[in-house]
């Protein structure tokens, strides 16, 4: 009996001295937050699932040191009259005290880089289209006409040829709440 009173003290004490402060950050749907990317992310290469970080940079001063995780949910690599297309998942919001919290957001922009040059393959298809054309006019049909119908012809495959891109690592990039999150996050007095 004497040993549950002392315990029991104890606790008190323990509970009274150390004294747990409790806080909300509660950021509304609709809130745009600006980050960098931690990792570049292309789509040539990228694949459904991947997982990437991104460095919160602002507005909002309780959200410094803060990071957001996120996957691949969709890629498309580009392709002769395919555009490619990259739709990015953001799970998480972790802030610098380890504190995290799902989140329903999206990006609303994104810095990208083309990872290819179209012209030369649109020139080179161009040129290839002519020689064809020249060759196929001048033996069938006995005619000249052939090598510009393959240059245009050519020109407008080389130019419908559609070129991947590139999040570089270090790209700003802006998220927007879809939902309300309110981070709970407790600190010692």
């Amino acid at each position: 009996m004497n040993i549950l009173r002392t315990s029991t003290a104890a606790l008190a004490a323990a509970l009274i001295t150390t004294a747990v402060a409790f806080a909300a950050i509660t950021l509304p749907a609709g809130t745009t937050v600006n980050a960098v990317m931690d990792n570049a992310i292309g789509t040539s290469n990228a694949r459904v699932g991947e997982r990437f970080t991104m460095h919160v940079t602002g507005p909002y001063a309780s959200l410094r040191g803060a990071y957001i995780t996120g996957h691949v949910l969709q890629v498309t690599h580009a392709s002769q009259g395919v555009k490619p297309r990259l739709q990015l998942a953001l799970d998480r919001l972790v802030l610098r005290n380890g504190t995290a919290a799902n989140i329903n957001a999206q990006v609303t922009s994104m810095q990208q880089q083309k990872s290819e040059n179209n012209t030369g393959h649109a020139a080179l298809t161009a040129v290839g289209g002519m020689l064809v054309g020249n060759a196929i006019g001048k033996t069938l049909f006995h005619t000249a006409i052939g090598g510009p119908v393959g240059l245009i012809g050519g020109a407008l495959v080389g130019l419908n040829a559609k070129t991947n891109f590139v999040v570089p690592s270090g790209s700003q990039v802006n998220v927007q709440m879809i939902h309300t999150v309110v981070i709970r996050t407790q600190s010692r007095r």
